[in-house]
């Protein structure tokens, strides 16, 4: 797992290699967020497995569903950075802000800031938490069918499985916690980064945030 993210580094360093992946982020969004989401975000789960239980898989865990579930959340959320990296900033516009629609693509300041900043509050609190609920809706209905292929032809159980859900420590820790101290603020960082790069750098912190609570889950348990 090291060797792939330290060949990547390395990848990236290419000035060619650069070229073709702006090319490409810039000609077929869509398709390149399934693959940052499908590569990056599954393996931070892989990731999250080895501090916790010592393997990069368990049984059960799924790794095809796994990437392809995070894959069309890579779509899903591709589609979420053009709609409120406009909607936002016209919002702004209205209520007398008038250079927020040119802020994004311009050099660093406070109205870039704020429109970064309104760009991510918007939406991490109305897209982010369906976006996390069908998330975690996938996950239990790749554990039903322990991992098997079966599950991505077969329809989730949407309501019963629902109904599994714990809601307070979902509400606590994912919807409140993660977005009010993680998402919101790095958002505010991603869209002040170039086009390209958000949602690349979206699906490393998605990976990032899985081993930190999976290094605090850890350390819970050891000390219980």
């Amino acid at each position: 797992m090291g060797g792939i993210a330290f060949c990547a580094l390395v990848l990236l360093c290419s000035e060619s290699v650069m070229e073709a992946y702006t090319s490409m982020t810039a000609g077929h969004p869509f398709f390149m967020g399934f693959c940052k989401f499908a590569l990056l975000a599954t393996l931070g789960e892989c990731l999250a497995l080895r501090l916790t239980k010592g393997v990069y898989m368990t049984a059960g865990f799924g790794l095809i569903p796994r990437a392809v579930v995070w894959g069309c959340l890579g779509v899903a959320i591709s589609a979420a950075f053009m709609i409120f990296s406009a909607g936002a900033p016209a919002i702004l516009h209205l209520l007398g802000m008038e250079a927020a629609e040119q802020a994004l693509s311009g050099p660093l300041g406070t109205t870039k800031i704020l429109t970064a900043f309104s760009v991510s509050l918007t939406m991490n609190t109305m897209f982010a938490p369906i976006m996390m609920i069908a998330h975690k809706v996938a996950d239990l209905h790749i554990a039903q069918y322990q991992g098997r292929l079966a599950c991505l032809w077969n329809a989730p159980q949407t309501g019963r499985l629902l109904q599994s859900v714990d809601w307070n420590s979902f509400w606590k820790n994912v919807l409140c916690r993660s977005l009010l101290w993680f998402w919101i603020p790095v958002h505010t960082v991603t869209f002040l980064l170039p086009p390209s790069f958000r949602v690349l750098f979206a699906a490393v912190l998605g990976a990032i945030l899985g081993l930190l609570l999976a290094l605090l889950s850890s350390k819970q348990t050891e000390a219980a």
